[in-house]
C-alpha cells in the first residue's frame, strides 16, 4: 500500500465530508479499497484513488463502506429515561397550542435504531410525532427504511428498561421487524452535515446528533451547531450530543442561544 496515496484518500473524506476517520478506522476502510480494486479490476490504490476522483458515484459507494454506523435501540438508556419523565411531556405542552406534532429529527441516523427508540418512545406516551432520519450513507438509510433487524441491534444491558417496546415487532429468532405502517412514518434523507449548503430539517423540536461530533475538527463542530441552532431548533427545543461525547464539546463552540443543561448525570443543550 502507498501510505502517500492512502493520506490523500483520507484527506479527500475529510474534504468531503468533513469526517476525519480514527486511526482504529483505517484498517476498514483499507480492506474496502482493497476489495473494490478486486471487484473493479483495479492494480492499486492509485489507481483507485484516480478512479475515485473521476466517479462520483463511486464516492458515494466509498463513503457508504468506510463511514462508521454501529448503533443499536435505545442506546444511553438514560437520555430516554429523562425524554420519558421529563422532556416528551414539556415538548408536547409547548406544541399544545398549536396543535402540531412533535417533531424529532435524528441527525445521523446511521442504520436507524435511535429514530425508532425515540418514536417508539414517543408513541408509548401517547406523543403524535414527525420523525426525520438523516445520514450522509445512503446504504444504512436504505435499511431504515426496510426497517429490518437483527439480534446485534438489541444489548443485554444497555436499552434493555425498554426492550418491552420492541416485543411486538420481535419475530422468534429475535430479529425486530418494523410493520410498513411503522417504518413509514420515518422521514429519510441524505445529509451531510458538514456542507455549508445541506438543507436542513426546518421547525424541529428534539434533535439527536450522537456519536458524531468526535470524528469533526473543532470548526466544523462550531459551524454544524450554529447551523442547527439557526436553521432547525426551535425555541425551547432540545438537543442532546452522546453522553460520552459532552465532556469534550468546548464551550467556545456552543452558539449563544444554546443552554447546556444538567438533569443528575444527564448533559443536554436547550435552545432559549
Amino acid at each position: 500500500m502507498d501510505e502517500e496515496i492512502f493520506a490523500s484518500i483520507i484527506n479527500l473524506i475529510t474534504k468531503q465530508t468533513g469526517i476525519i476517520p480514527r486511526e482504529s478506522h483505517k484498517s476498514g476502510i483499507q480492506n474496502f479499497i482493497l476489495k473494490r480494486c478486486d471487484e473493479l479490476n483495479l492494480k492499486d490504490f492509485k489507481e483507485y484513488y484516480d478512479y475515485l476522483k473521476s466517479e462520483h458515484g463511486e464516492f458515494n459507494a466509498f463513503i457508504n463502506g468506510a463511514t462508521v454506523n454501529e448503533t443499536y435501540f435505545f442506546r444511553e438508556e438514560a437520555q430516554f429515561t429523562l425524554l420519558k419523565e421529563k422532556l416528551f411531556q414539556e415538548l408536547q405542552k409547548q406544541n399544545l397550542n398549536l396543535q402540531t406534532p412533535v417533531r424529532i429529527w435524528s441527525a445521523a441516523a446511521s442504520s436507524g435504531e435511535e429514530i425508532y427508540s425515540l418514536y417508539l418512545l414517543a408513541n408509548y406516551l401517547g406523543i403524535r410525532t414527525q420523525c426525520i432520519a438523516s445520514d450522509i450513507n445512503t446504504s444504512v438509510l436504505a435499511k431504515c427504511e426496510k426497517g429490518e433487524y437483527t439480534s446485534n441491534s438489541i444489548r443485554k444491558l444497555d436499552g434493555a428498561k425498554y426492550h418491552v417496546l420492541l416485543e411486538k415487532y420481535k419475530t422468534k429468532e429475535g430479529a425486530i421487524v418494523f410493520p410498513r405502517e411503522i417504518s413509514e412514518k420515518i422521514e429519510r434523507r441524505q445529509i451531510n452535515l458538514s456542507k455549508t449548503d445541506a438543507l436542513f430539517p426546518r421547525n424541529i423540536n428534539l434533535v439527536f446528533i450522537r456519536n458524531v461530533f468526535i470524528y469533526f475538527t473543532m470548526e466544523m463542530r462550531k459551524a454544524i451547531f450554529e447551523k442547527i441552532v439557526n436553521e432547525s431548533l426551535l425555541p425551547g427545543g432540545y438537543l442532546f450530543v452522546s453522553m460520552s461525547e459532552i465532556a469534550s464539546i468546548d464551550s467556545s463552540i456552543i452558539p449563544a442561544a444554546l443552554e447546556k443543561c444538567c438533569d443528575g448525570k444527564i448533559f443536554y443543550f436547550r435552545k432559549k
